[in-house]
Formats: structure tokens, sequence, C-alpha cells
């Protein structure tokens, strides 16, 4: 039998002690057990969704799930708004009864719903509970001007936002649309909700929104876009009269919006037309100056005055249309 010698013998840390042996076993089983746990869960998750997709039908539309329309809250109405919003979502969308709150869509269809409104500007947090309940955080939007349209029942002031958006004219009180500022030279229109297509809408919506503090002061009724456009380099641009109520026109230029190179600013203009009221007085009689030109200086063109016409007699024995001075 041959002997081992001390040379030959291993290194007691070349041999693997049984403590060490132990904790690997230990930690091997350990990570099974856990694996196996996950499968369980994972198999555990997958069949309950298997029974949930089969019952759930009939118990996420059980009454007490269901949302009423007594109980859908919105931000409150401001007060150009005399319609009442959150009915006719409730009305046109059907809401009433028919959503869960449990339903995974809830949210998305409570959204679809009063985004569509033409006076929702914006759906900016729905808060949902339970008992059923949902509180819907709105902005709305908000009429500054009104397009005079013509039409076989007269002239109809419709109201648009500051976007050009065409808002419901039945909900703005006639007294209100009477005091907006008018925009003129217009014709067709969108459907309600919508915004104008015609990009001079929306270029005389944002003027006039710009224009809503000093509006009154300086005596502005009517805001008239030109016919054609403009062209300069590349850009292609409307410009824009204000008639003031004594027949003041005043040419303003071209909209914020349209990026003129070279076009003074909004403070700069207005700047200028303040200084005409301040020195030539209000703008609100026919006292005033015919054209008053604030695009690049202010430039002033004084009214005409019309010399009274010498009377006219008409000879004694002549026809009517014999006329003589």
């Amino acid at each position: 039998m041959a002997r081992i010698t001390k040379k030959q013998r291993p290194k007691s840390d070349e041999i693997p002690s049984k403590s060490f042996l132990a904790r690997a076993r230990l930690k091997l089983l350990q990570q099974t057990r856990v694996v196996a746990a996950l499968v369980v869960v994972l198999l555990l998750g997958w069949a309950m969704q298997l029974v949930w997709q089969q019952v759930s039908p009939a118990i996420i539309h059980r009454d007490r799930y269901l949302l009423t329309a007594d109980r859908i809250t919105t931000t409150p109405l401001p007060e150009w708004i005399t319609a009442d919003v959150r009915t006719e979502v409730v009305h046109n969308s059907a809401l009433d009864r028919r959503l869960s709150v449990l339903d995974d869509a809830f949210v998305n269809v409570v959204r679809d719903a009063f985004v569509l409104h033409p006076w929702v500007k914006s759906v900016d947090r729905i808060i949902k509970s339970y008992p059923p309940k949902v509180h819907v955080e709105l902005t709305f939007r908000r009429p500054v001007a009104v397009v005079e349209l013509g039409g076989p029942q007269g002239v109809e002031l419709i109201p648009v936002d500051p976007l050009g958006v065409q808002l419901p004219a039945a909900d703005v009180p006639e007294i209100r649309k009477r005091y907006l500022p008018r925009i003129g030279g217009i014709i067709g229109r969108p459907p309600v909700g919508q915004q104008w297509t015609d990009p001079r809408v929306a270029g005389a919506a944002a003027l006039a929104d710009k224009l809503s503090d000093e509006w009154e002061s300086l005596h502005l009724v009517d805001i008239l876009p030109s016919a054609r456009p403009e062209i300069q380099d590349d850009h292609r641009y409307f410009v824009f009269d204000l008639i003031t109520s004594g027949g003041t026109r005043i040419v303003w230029g071209a909209a914020q919006n349209a990026d003129l190179p070279g076009e003074d600013s909004f403070q700069a203009k207005l700047g200028r037309l303040r200084k005409c009221a301040n020195e030539r007085g209000p703008l609100d009689s026919v006292r005033g100056p015919a054209v008053v030109d604030v695009r690049k200086e202010l430039a002033i063109t004084p009214r005409t005055v019309k010399k009274t016409p010498t009377p006219r007699t008409v000879k004694k024995g002549s026809a009517p249309s014999e006329i003589v001075k």
C-alpha cells in the first residue's frame, strides 16, 4: 500500500469543508423554493385572471358599481356660460348608469365624453372613488369676440375663443355678444366646437384677446381683416384694421401670430394708439381722426370737413326737375 508523503498531501484550504458544502446546499434549496413559489404565484394569477374574465361582466355591472348622473361633478362653470355642460355631456354620452368604476376604461370614457363638448378646452384631471363617484376638473373656452355673419334671419353674432374656435351662440347671453369685439368680412363657418379654417378669424380673435383690457377705454368696436393676404418674401399674411365707435379707422397691420420680420411689437402699436387718444381725445365721435396708422410711426389723417351745401330753390312754374341755385 503506497504511502502518502507529506509533499503529496493536499493543502487544507483545497479540501471543501463540511460547513461550506452545507451552506451551498441550503442556498440552492432556498433558491429552488423561491422559484417554485414564483411559479405558483404566476399560475394562481393566470388562473384568477381567467376566472375574472368569466365572471367580471356579471360583477362590474352590478348596481353598486354603476356611476349615476347625480354622482358626476365638475369644475364650476364660469359666468359667461349659461348652458349646463355636465348635464349635456351625460345626456349626449349616455353616462348615466352605463359606466362601472371597476371598468378599466372608466377614466378614458369619462375624458372622451367631456373633451368632445364645445365649451371644454381641456380635461385636466379625473378623480374617481367608491361608492361610484367621479369629479372632473375642466378648463373652459372663453369667448373673446364674435364673427358677424349675414343670413336669412339677419345678422348673426357667432362667439369665438382666442384660437378662433366657434362656440355655441345660444349659450352666450345676447347682451354679452353685443359688447364683444366684432370680426367682419368673414364668410362660411365651421361646426360648433371646431376652429375656423380661415386664418383671419384666428388672427382677429387673438388680437381681440390681447386688446381685451383696452377695448372699451379706446372705444373699439370692429376688427376688419384684409380680403386678400399680403406677401413679403416667403411670408403670406393678413393685415387688420380696428374701427372705433366714432368711425375712426386704425391701421394695425399684421397680427402677432404672423411672425413677420420687421413688424413692430404689440406693445409698441398699443403705445402709439394710446398716445393718439391722449393727444386727440376719445375716439368715440366724428370729431376724431379719420385714420390712425400705428404700424411703424404714429400717422394721423384728420377727418375731412364737408362743406355745407348751398340751399337750392325751385323756380316758379317749372317742373320739379328744373332746379336752379
